[in-house]
């Protein structure tokens, strides 16, 4: 507005609008220096008391001793169930054994033909005498040794046949101061009317030469007895076992 136009109105009114502005310009300026300036804030502090923390949990507790003390009672459980199988496989075994089939008993296996067959013996078979027989047993007896007496350990003799009733007769003594003394004759057996086998053999000397083996008291007479044994007798009465070997 000019000073003019402010002229023409009344002074009063000119006067309240100057006062009307300058009140606006103070709070204007009271504005901005509100805004400019800090300002302290105005703050209240309320110190609260902190609560306790929880105390921390307990630690949890040591699993060894228990899982020892599993593992203990499983190895006990362990044995005796080892035990009762054991106990178990034993009894199905023995049961088993029961349970099986009896055998057939074996057939006895065959007699061997007999060595002194009562047939054979009535015909006057000498084949059945072919092979070896014992001709006594082991005994002591007395020999005459050039010209003195003896006691000796006389063995029991030995005869080997062949199949037409010729063969071998063999002696054995052990004397003390003589030692052994081996003797052996060519024999040969016959069959009699009587159903006897008789034998003869030649005198011959002994090993070592100091016994004489005569002849005629070593022929023998044998009776068969049974199947197996035949008793057979020399001239000076002597008695001898006639058995296979």
């Amino acid at each position: 507005m000019t000073a003019r136009s402010v002229e023409g109105w009344p002074r009063w009114l000119a006067a309240l609008l100057m006062g009307f502005l300058l009140v606006l310009a103070l709070l204007i300026g009271s504005w901005l220096l509100r805004t400019c300036a800090p300002v302290e804030p105005s703050a209240r502090v309320v110190m609260l008391e902190a609560e306790p923390s929880p105390p921390p949990p307990p630690a949890p507790p040591d699993p060894t001793p228990v899982l020892k003390a599993s593992l203990d009672d499983a190895a006990a459980d362990g044995r005796k169930l080892a035990a009762e199988v054991a106990a178990l496989e034993a009894d199905i075994k023995r049961r088993l054994a029961q349970c099986k089939p009896v055998e057939p008993p074996k057939p006895p296996p065959p007699k061997p033909p007999p060595p002194l067959p009562a047939d054979r013996w009535a015909q006057k078979d000498l084949t059945l005498l072919q092979g070896c027989w014992r001709l006594g047993r082991d005994t002591r007896g007395t020999l005459e040794l050039s010209g003195r007496s003896e006691a000796c350990d006389i063995k029991a003799g030995r005869i080997c046949f062949g199949a037409n009733g010729g063969g071998q007769r063999s002696s054995t003594a052990v004397c003390p101061s003589t030692g052994t003394i081996t003797c052996a004759a060519s024999i040969t057996a016959r069959f009699g009317n009587d159903s006897t086998l008789g034998t003869t053999q030649p005198a011959v000397p002994c090993n070592p030469p100091k016994a004489n083996w005569n002849g005629p008291p070593n022929s023998l007479t044998c009776r068969r007895i049974d199947d197996t044994l035949a008793l057979c007798r020399d001239k000076l009465n002597f008695e001898y076992e006639f058995r296979r070997e």
